[in-house]
């Protein structure tokens, strides 16, 4: 390793296990690395998602994300991993969870809050604002037709959620959980039509699981950000929550109805992401999603 280049710690974000979830990288100290070199080593790692931490002060954390494409202006998995690696490198203090972090981004600022289980290992909840459902111009049979399902196995209606300053997500809810193992995608015509309508993720979902412990299995395809399938999506998830809950299927209420999501099954990446919504006159007000990251590998990355 020479003085150019930066180490880049792998993670398997939303698996307690290693060989799960979905694989986020870190690269740390890249506070010098100009954008442009920040994609190109995303893309060259390959990862759903790479995380630079470009500053580290007083509670404050700033942190670039991007895609093999792209760059994100919040990524769920990739700040398990990044906060996972921040306790992990005891960069948070001693006492990480007794503090109120704030992820800065270029695209804004979040709240993320670290509990360190009697295990050892930090649980990481990311706290978002409730997606707003948008109108959606596209119909149920051009969705099954690129799903390679049938129109049928699709329940009404399809939904459109809009975050306001990161990601908008289209929903489709299937009959059972067979329909989604069954699914198989063209991902080019996915692709096409998220461009189309504006839609960052294609997100399916079922009520049907095979765990009573699970709200819901999904499958998020996100050929449109570079990402053909991903096997864990914390922003993806908050859309499904807001989906859920506006359509009764999670609770309703003053409460704080939890959603509990299987994800990244079918790809062989088994993933578990919670996510708590507390709501204010029925509608969902906040969101706090999380759940841990497992550390995979480690390397270097040159820096020019």
């Amino acid at each position: 390793m020479t003085e150019s280049d930066r180490t880049l710690t792998l993670y398997d974000a939303f698996s307690e296990v290693a060989g799960g979830g979905s694989v986020a990288g870190v690269v740390g100290a890249a506070s010098g690395l100009s954008a442009e070199r920040m994609q190109q080593i995303a893309t060259q790692v390959g990862a759903p998602a790479t995380c630079f931490v470009t500053g580290l002060s007083a509670e404050v954390v700033d942190v670039r994300f991007f895609s093999t494409l792209t760059e994100y202006p919040m990524c769920g998995h990739g700040t398990i991993a990044l906060f996972t690696w921040l306790v992990e490198e005891n960069q948070l203090g001693t006492d990480p969870g007794a503090v109120s972090w704030t992820l800065r981004t270029p695209g804004g600022m979040t709240t993320v809050a670290v509990a360190i289980r009697a295990s050892g290992r930090p649980e990481v909840m990311l706290s978002l604002e409730p997606t707003v459902a948008g109108p959606c111009p596209v119909g149920v049979a051009e969705v099954a037709s690129l799903l390679g399902i049938e129109t049928e196995a699709i329940i009404g209606p399809l939904g459109l959620e809009v975050a306001s300053s990161d990601f908008t997500h289209l929903v489709v809810r299937v009959d059972r959980l067979a329909t989604i193992v069954g699914i198989c995608p063209d991902y080019e015509a996915v692709t096409d039509l998220c461009r189309r309508i504006g839609a960052d993720t294609l997100a399916v979902f079922t009520t049907e699981t095979s765990d009573p412990g699970v709200t819901i299995r999904c499958r998020d395809f996100c050929p449109a950000v570079g990402t053909p399938e991903a096997a864990a999506t914390g922003t993806t998830n908050r859309a499904l929550a807001c989906y859920l809950v506006r359509n009764n299927l999670a609770g309703t209420g003053t409460g704080s109805p939890i959603v509990v999501a299987a994800q990244g099954v079918e790809m062989g990446r088994p993933s578990l992401i919670r996510t708590k919504v507390t709501m204010v006159d029925g509608l969902p007000a906040r969101l706090y999603v999380g759940g841990v990251a497992t550390r995979a590998s480690e390397g270097t990355v040159p820096v020019c």
